[in-house]
């Protein structure tokens, strides 16, 4: 331990009389920035769209159209052997604005997400393509295309009339592997979709 001369000694020395005024003033400007106060949060609230609205980001465009609660599979009938299955299905027109070809399995499913209660993103179980109901395959560049991504409900599910789903911004990146090949990266919560969900669970066979 250093004795009382040592410590004085310290102290009139010149490098550690500076060191000491610049922690005190940065020490000040901190508490008057309000540093030590809990930080605010600086976020502003996502866009909202409602059905028919079109959100425009960078690989894609995405207008949802409509949604619905189903006890099948759009262009199916309910399951005889689980009667009590249920389907939550949002309805969206897509638009590829990339160059090139895309699955409806890669970006729309990734980007395109349901919210839960618990404010947790839910990726769709199922994508198909609304005309025939066939497995949404390539979506091609410029081509808006009608897509039913469609999520596995538990069978005691709520029915709620209005639900929320969530869009993710995808921008291209020129350099985004370290081979400095390019690609559309996922980025931050861009959107919500806020669109009723009509009540089909009455009805055996699709509309």
């Amino acid at each position: 331990m250093a004795n009382k001369d040592e410590l004085v000694k310290a102290a009139r020395n010149p490098w550690w009389q500076g060191a000491a005024a610049v922690a005190l003033v940065a020490l000040v400007v901190t508490f008057a920035l309000g540093g030590f106060k809990q930080a605010k949060s600086t976020s502003k609230p996502l866009p909202q769209y409602s059905a028919g609205h079109r959100y425009q980001g960078g690989a894609m465009a995405v207008t949802p159209l409509r949604a619905w609660v189903a006890r099948y599979k759009p262009g199916g009938q309910v399951d005889r052997f689980d009667p009590g299955k249920l389907y939550l299905v949002l309805q969206v027109e897509i638009e590829n604005r990339t160059p090139r070809s895309f699955n409806g399995f890669g970006y729309p499913r990734e980007d395109v997400i349901l919210v839960s209660a618990t404010r947790e993103p839910i990726k769709p179980d199922l994508l198909l393509m609304s005309d025939d109901h066939s497995v949404a395959a390539d979506l091609h560049p410029r081509l808006k295309q009608r897509v039913d991504l469609v999520w596995n409900l538990p069978k005691n599910y709520v029915h709620a009339p209005r639900q929320t789903w969530g869009v993710f911004a995808r921008d291209y990146k020129a350099k985004a592997y370290i081979n400095d090949e390019g690609a559309w990266l996922q980025g931050k919560p861009a959107a919500k979709f806020l669109i009723p969900v009509q009540d089909l669970r009455d009805r055996a066979v699709a509309p």
